[in-house]
This record gives structure tokens, sequence and C-alpha cells, in this order.
């Protein structure tokens, strides 16, 4: 009987174990389906009751530690997942879990230590591959990157999500053709996958295939309407298919739905920068910083908006705080490297390039502006030597407006070391700008054929003859670009008692408001009545005064040097007005304007060939010799080189010739160029040199390239009598 009695007592421990066991799954099972519903607190209550009686699950470990993690009760977490590492060794999820936790708290080493444990553990376990490579991209250590999600794909090539990850891995890689092949293998286990739709349509952006990347965008926001990131990417497809207002209500819609979006705010920064609404663009990019203060492209970007609303101390700032950020963010330093030169302050450049030199990230923007110094200090051999050591992959690789900045400064060193031919061919390259796409060069010899059709017509001839004659005309500094108007620009506002508007667009806002309040085409000012003409002057003569930094100044110069155009306007604006025309050698004026990088417009986008320039000049001066005969001017020439060769007496003319007397300060025009900061033309390096002659008849060394030109230009050659 005695064995029927610890029978007994064994089937009671195994009902009572059994009971334990079946309290605890419930318990547990319990605050699973609290957490799951969202009722944390109600969850870690069963969670920590069943920590203290001893009642061990790795469950139970990892989700209260993910509930700490959740409220960032980060030291609380990792002793809850150290904990299910140290009792479960085997279960996976808190290796992960812990791994999480390390990288929200900085210690992203130690959370890689742990994931590589838990290879150790599983090799086949993905999510440990997938958190490395977050963490590698975090690092900038995109080629380890590559390799851990790879080796994910090798254990399950269907895992969608590293294939995503893959994609984004190698378009930050600069690869962006594989990024698309790992993008639509993605798309052919799910074709809704709105994530690899999502980076997809940024990749076909990337890759110029706009139509595509369009469709797969469009796509996305059918499944999701919602979706910022999207919505922003679409933007930026539509923004380089110009389609600019529907690209800028993507943007403002993305920040609509997520208003913390740094990169839509960038990105609408941006487009409303290329658009010329340069307050709005400031004042977004301003945002994307607020929201994230890590952006560094968001810093280069205002930047540069700065410097074109002239707030150039700011703009400095800006790329230094980029750089501040990212210790080897080469656009940043590109940016202010240019700064630096562009305003002539070359010893802050040199101070700040040699602070730099052991910073093999930038050695190639080191070596492209150290030629720049030695070209602007007049060693040009040094020069050559330096940019001689720019990598050719660099140049292949560095974005589009640094490529053709190191053409241009190349061209001038080949120029200088008399390597002509070479020089020619950087040049043309420095030409490659591809914002020209979006230019058309007979616009603007449109502009300037439907500008002389007013001087035709008799009704417009007599409204000119009567127009009002102010006491206070503004006077007029035009002639062609690269004809010397920066040179005597800066000479004359050193004068006290004149002020010079260096190429602001006035009487383009004139045009606009005869376009869109009056209804008239450029060909048809003799329809404007008096009280339109009165309105116009008004208008003009406001923005002039607000533009003026010099408010004592008793004469202001409107200096644009293509206005040579619009002189029917501004005769029946201001008939009394004086003018200025400049001119030079044309073979050198045509020459010059070609080695220049001007900003891309229709005007500019004449100047990319020998051949075009040449054109549009003889198109040019035709037409002011026609106004010359039938508008009835005040007007006196300046010729770039009696400029150069007798500074005194030419001044003298031009000066008499204003009614303003002689002053000293006018030979200190280099110190008013220094002090100007930003000049507004490809001028800005050489106005604050010495009077030099060696641009005179530099148009002899290219002789051969104007062999298609002549037809266009002997003729002025005898007429200015060269």
């Amino acid at each position: 009987m005695k064995g029927f009695g610890n029978n007994d007592r064994t089937n009671k421990k195994a009902i009572e174990k059994k009971n334990t066991i079946l309290q605890k799954d419930k318990l547990i099972a319990n605050a699973l389906s609290l957490h799951s519903k969202g009722k944390i607190k109600e969850a870690s209550e069963i969670y920590d009751y069943l920590i203290q009686n001893k009642i061990y699950d790795p469950r139970i470990f990892n989700n209260l530690g993910s509930i700490y993690s959740q409220i960032k009760q980060f030291d609380k977490a990792i002793l809850l997942f150290n904990e299910s590492i140290k009792k479960f060794p085997d279960c996976l999820e808190a290796y992960s879990n812990l791994a999480n936790v390390l990288v929200a708290k900085g210690r992203s080493d130690n959370a890689k230590n742990i994931l590589n444990k838990a290879i150790e553990v599983n090799p086949k376990y993905l999510r440990s591959y997938s958190i490395l490579a977050g963490i590698l991209v975090g690092e900038g250590n995109l080629e380890k990157a590559k390799f851990f999600l790879k080796k994910s794909l090798e254990i399950n090539p269907k895992d969608i999500n590293a294939l995503v990850n893959l994609a984004c891995v190698l378009k930050d890689s600069g690869k962006p053709e594989q990024a698309e092949i790992f993008l639509k293998d993605a798309l052919k286990i799910n074709p809704s996958f709105d994530f690899a739709l999502t980076n997809l349509g940024a990749v076909l952006n990337e890759l110029e295939k706009f139509d595509e990347g369009e469709q797969c965008l469009r796509k996305v926001l059918s499944i999701n309407s919602s979706s910022p990131i999207a919505l922003n990417n679409l933007g930026n497809i539509l923004s380089n298919k110009k389609k600019n207002k529907e690209a800028e209500l993507c943007y403002r819609k993305a920040i609509e739905i997520k208003s913390d979006f740094s990169l839509a705010y960038s990105n609408l920064g941006s487009l409303l920068s290329k658009q010329g609404n340069l307050i709005e663009a400031e004042n977004y990019t301003e945002k994307a910083i607020i929201y994230n203060p890590k952006f560094e492209l968001a810093y280069v970007n205002l930047g540069s908006i700065k410097i074109d609303l002239d707030k150039l101390s700011e703009a400095e700032e800006l790329f230094l705080s980029a750089i501040e950020i990212n210790k080897n963010y080469n656009f940043a330093y590109r940016n202010l490297f240019r700064l630096y030169e562009k305003t002539n302050q070359l010893s802050k450049l040199k101070n700040k390039i040699e602070s730099l030199k052991k910073n093999k990230n930038i050695i190639n923007e080191i070596f492209m502006f150290k030629a720049r110094i030695s070209f602007r200090e007049k060693d040009f051999i040094t020069a050559k030597k330096f940019i001689n050591q720019v990598s050719n992959e660099w140049i292949k690789n560095t974005d589009h407006s640094t490529n053709l900045l190191y053409w241009s400064f190349r061209a001038f060193i080949e120029e200088k070391v008399k390597n002509y031919d070479e020089a020619f061919k950087c040049f043309e390259k420095s030409q490659l700008n591809l914002k020209y796409e979006n230019t058309n060069p007979k616009v603007f010899q449109n502009y300037i054929h439907i500008y002389r059709k007013n001087i035709d017509n008799k009704a417009f001839l007599a409204k000119n003859k009567n127009t009002k004659i102010l006491k206070n005309s503004p006077v007029f500094l035009i002639g062609f670009p690269r004809s010397g108007t920066t040179l005597l620009d800066t000479i004359l506002r050193s004068h006290p008692e004149i002020d010079v508007l260096e190429e602001k667009p006035l009487i383009n806002s004139v045009e606009k408001i005869i376009k869109s309040k009056f209804k008239y085409s450029l060909n048809e000012l003799h329809k404007l009545s008096l009280e339109d003409l009165d309105f116009l002057r008004n208008h003009y003569l406001e923005i002039l005064q607000k533009n003026s930094d010099k408010k004592s100044a008793k004469k202001l110069i409107d200096k644009f040097p293509f206005q040579t155009v619009c002189l029917p306007l501004i005769n029946i604006l201001f008939p009394n007005s004086k003018i200025i025309f400049t001119y030079r050698n044309p073979y050198d004026t045509v020459l010059s304007c070609f080695q220049q990088s001007f900003e891309p417009n229709n005007a500019m986008s004449n100047f990319r060939s020998i051949e075009s320039a040449s054109r549009v000049y003889d198109l040019t001066m035709s037409t002011w010799l026609d106004y010359k005969e039938k508008l009835k001017m005040d007007y006196i020439t300046s010729k770039y080189e009696d400029l150069i060769e007798d500074f005194d007496n030419h001044t003298l003319k031009i000066l008499n010739f204003l009614d303003v007397s002689w002053d000293e300060n006018i030979k200190n025009y280099r110190s008013t160029a220094h002090e100007r900061g930003k000049i507004n033309t490809p001028s800005s390096s050489q106005v604050v040199q010495p009077l030099y002659k060696s641009s005179i008849q530099k148009w002899k060394n290219y002789k051969k390239y104007f062999k298609h030109s002549n037809q266009y230009l002997d003729k002025w050659i005898s007429y200015f009598k060269y």
C-alpha cells in the first residue's frame, strides 16, 4: 500500500506544476493581449509581477524591455534584454532589441558586437543583418552595409525589405543603375509595395527616367495619397520636368501632411530660389534647418540663397556650419572656397586651405583652389602645377557646377601658359551648363527685333518727341557684355556723388507691367498713354531709389549692358537721360563673352560659341546704329582701350558729360571694388587689379577659331576704327 501513497503525492505535484504552467501561460497571454491593444501600463504590471515571482520567459523580458524602450527608459530596457540573453541565449529577438536600444543611446559599437554575437548563434537570423546594415549606413560605411545586406539575401533571396534597403545603399553609393535592378526585383515579389515604389521613383529621377519615375510615384499615391515622401519625390521629378507649379504643390502638400518634413522644406526652398523667389526660398530653407539641425545640405543651399540676397557673412557662417556637422562634406567646402574667391578674400581662402591641408577627403578641392589663388597672384606655372594634380575621377564625379568651374579655372590657366588650343577646349567644356537646356538663343534675338520695330513706327516717333522731360533723369550705362562696363561702373561709383546699380532688372520690371497691366507687346510702345507712361516712370524711379545704397548720391546710374536693346523704352520714359555707351575691340569682346561662365538665360545662351556670340554682337550693334539715327539721345561713348591707356583724361571726359567734377577718390576704384563684396559679373576678380593691357588684342591667340565669324565682326572693326 506504501507504493500507492507515494504515487498520490507524485500525481499531486504534477497537477500543481501543470496548474502553475497554465496560470503562467494565461498571465503571459493576458499581458500580450493587453500589450497588443496598446494598454501598456496594464501589460507592464503583469510582466513585472511575473518577473518578481521568478516566472521567466523570453517574451516577458523582451516585451517589458520594449515598453521601457518605447517610453525612453533605455537603461531599464538594456537590463531586461541582457537578462533575456543571459537566461535564453538562443532567443535572438533580445539581441536585435538590445542593439536598437544601444544605437538610441549612441553606443553603436556595442550594438554591432551584440549583433555579431547573434549571427554567431544563428547565422540565418535575418534581422541581425538588416540592423547591422542600418548602423553602418548611419556611420557612412556603405560598403560594409552592402556586404551584410547581400549576406541576408544569400540566406533569403526573396527578402523584400533587404532588396529595398540594398537598393537604397547602392543609390547613396552613386550606383543608381544597380539600385534600379534590386528595386524592380522587390516589385516582382510585391508589385504594390509602396516603400519599393517610392524609392524606385527617386532612383529613376536620378537616372533621368522622369516619365517612368512619375508613374511609380503616382502609383504609390493611388495606394496611399498621404505619403509625404512619395509627394516629395514626385515634386523632385516634376521640378526636373519643368512643371514647377505642380512640383511646388507636391512639396506644399507633403509639408501639410508632415509639418516637420525638413527634406520637403529644403526642396521647396531650392525650387523657389531657382524661380527667383529668394525671400520665400530663404524662409523655407531656414525651416528645413529648424526641423533638422544636422541637415548639412540645407545649410549649403541656404548659404547660396544668402549670397543671392547679398548676405555674404551669413552665407559664410552657413557653409562653416555645414562643415562643422560633416568635416568631410566636400560640397560645403567648395561653396565656401568659391565665396572667398568670388568676393576677393584671397588671404582668408589661403588661411582656410592651409588649415585643411591634412584633410585628404577634400584634396582635389584644395588643388583646384590653390591653382586659382596662384592664378590670381599671377604665378601661372604654379597654378598649372596645382590644376594638373586634380584627379580625373574627381572631375568626372563632382557636382555639375563644380565641374564647370574647374574647366573655367583651367582654361584661363592654360591660356596664361600659352596652351591656347587646350585653353579653347576647356572653355568649350565650361559652356556645357545643363541649365542651358531650358534656354533658347533665338528668344533673345527675337526680343531685339521686337524692340527694333518701334523706331519704324511713325506713331512711336511722334509720341517720343512729346514725352515728359524730367529734371533728374537716371543715367544708363550700356553697351555689350564684356566691353568694360564693370570697370567703368567701379570707377564711377568711387565718386562720392555717384551710385551705380549693377545689373538690377529695373527695366525688365517695367516691361512686365507693360505686358501684364497694359496688355501691350514691346513693339507697341506707341499705344501707351501719357498716364501709362507716368505710371511706368514713377514705378521705375521708385525701385531705382529703393535699390540705391548711397542715398546721398546726386547721380544714379543703371548699369546693364544689354539694355542697349531697350533704348526705345528708356528713351520714351526718360528722353533727356544721359547714356554712356561702352565698346571694345569686337573680336576681344566676343572672345571674352565666350570665355565667361554666365548664369544661363536666353541672352547668355548666345555666348556658348564664338560664332553665335559674333552673330548677336552684329545684331546688337546694328540695332544701336539704328537707334542713334532715329532716337534723340544724349549719349557719350567710352572706348575700353582708351580707358586703359589714358585713365585720367578718359574718366574726366565721362565725369564732365555727367556734370560731375573730378574727385581724387576715383583713383581708389580698386579699394571700392574690394569693399563691394560680391560683384554680380564675371569681372569680379579683374576690377580689383591694377589696369592691365593683356586683354587687348587677346583674340589673336585664337584667330583660327574666328574663321566663321569674320563676316559679322570685320564691319565693326572698321566702324569703331580698330
